[in-house]
């Protein structure tokens, strides 16, 4: 059982940027308007926020000499690129929606200047770029990308294969668990009812067949491709259903805390939407 040690509160994150990142793959091309339509809704603001704090309290200081580098796999519209940049990394985003990539541009040019010189955006494919950039960064991001990739084993070992012996590498997946728990929290009750054993879905963007993982297998998979698990988290859990923002500023902070406590702790962690795993790669 991993143990997660506590993790500062903090509503700030790297920034205020609410902006989300989209997934890589090509079944992904479709949904992009109605990905672009629902920034800003509650599930995806506390999962940034969450996603935030939790890659936070892994991440080695930015004033290393040469400053630290970092990919963002499936960056889509920037989020977690523009709020490490503004922490002081190099960041990459990588994405294969040119109309996501266009919008993180759109974002860049709206930051100050020595933000955006540590900012660069590659249009490419998750193997492709894997392929061409192996063991060159100190930090591998790939949120929400690998539920939509055919199988998991392949993307995590290109995902792994990026990061430098001893770079942090974070995996944002879907949780199997979590089928089941949304469609009863939406009181569907035929939904859960297949949900319990299902590892398949369709999200909210109408992608079919989007697959959702245990804890446990991403681990593995992590393993197997070079990499040990530090900690894992989950994200989401009491706001998956929710679609607004009805709080205001204090109740947000206080339902972020309740979140983030949620995906810390066993059972809750276990039952939220999201898994986000941590894990260091091993020597070569």
């Amino acid at each position: 059982m991993i143990v997660c040690e506590p993790v500062p509160s903090s509503c700030s994150g790297f920034g205020n940027l609410r902006a989300v990142p989209g997934p890589q793959d090509g079944v992904f091309a479709a949904a992009v308007p109605r990905w672009l339509a629902g920034l800003g809704t509650m599930h995806e603001v506390v999962r940034q926020e969450l996603v935030t704090r939790q890659l936070r309290y892994h991440l080695l200081p930015a004033e290393a000499d040469p400053p630290l580098r970092v990919v963002d796999l499936g960056c889509g519209q920037g989020t977690q690129a523009l709020r490490l940049a503004a922490a002081g990394y190099q960041v990459t985003g990588v994405d294969t929606s040119a109309e996501l990539l266009q919008h993180a541009r759109r974002t860049t040019a709206t930051v100050p200047e020595a933000v955006r010189q540590r900012l660069r955006w590659e249009h490419a494919d998750l193997f492709d770029f894997a392929a061409g950039h192996s063991a060159q960064w100190d930090v591998v991001c790939c949120h929400g990308v690998v539920m939509y990739l055919p199988s998991l084993p392949p993307a995590i070992n290109a995902v792994v294969t990026l990061a430098r012996p001893g770079g942090l590498v974070s995996v944002l997946s879907h949780n199997q668990a979590g089928i089941a728990m949304r469609a009863g929290m939406a009181r569907r009750w035929h939904e859960t009812l297949a949900g319990f054993d299902a590892d398949h879905y369709t999200n909210r963007l109408g992608v079919t067949d989007a697959r959702a993982d245990r804890p446990e297998a991403v681990q593995a998979a992590l393993h197997t491709a070079g990499a040990d698990t530090l900690a894992w988290y989950g994200v989401r859990l009491f706001t998956d259903p929710s679609a607004t923002i009805d709080e205001s500023a204090d109740d947000l902070d206080t339902l972020l805390a309740a979140e983030e406590q949620a995906g810390r702790r066993d059972p809750y962690r276990r039952l939220a939407a999201l898994t986000h795993t941590l894990a260091k790669r091993r020597p070569l």
